[in-house]
């Protein structure tokens, strides 16, 4: 039995400096991760630490989410299959419109 709690983590941020391992250019992305942490709070430490190290400063919503593993616990927390997917804040704005456009009834 671990200490630890498995989790899955996704933070809106600012790509500042290309990574080339995780195929990023300056921009807005979502980084997700998962963890195995004693708590929220230190998978948030962690999401936000690591994420510096590739070049990301997340600076918008962070969600947490108690998920299944995929790799067993170690001794020490750590992090894992680290993902980035891109997105531009036209993008944004624009799915946010559609939300508030009128839905035509037939």
């Amino acid at each position: 039995m671990t200490n630890f709690t498995h989790y899955t983590m996704l933070a809106d941020g600012e790509v500042f400096e290309p990574n080339a391992d995780f195929h990023t250019e300056c921009g807005r992305y979502i980084m997700a991760m998962k963890v195995w942490a004693k708590d929220a709070d230190q998978a948030a430490d962690m999401i936000v630490a690591i994420g510096q190290r590739l070049g990301f400063k997340p600076d918008g919503e962070l969600q947490v989410f108690v998920t299944e593993p995929e790799e067993p616990a170690d001794e020490q927390p750590f992090g894992y299959d680290i993902n980035f997917t891109s997105y531009s804040e036209d993008e944004e704005d624009e799915a946010a419109m559609e939300e508030d456009r009128p839905k035509w009834l037939n």
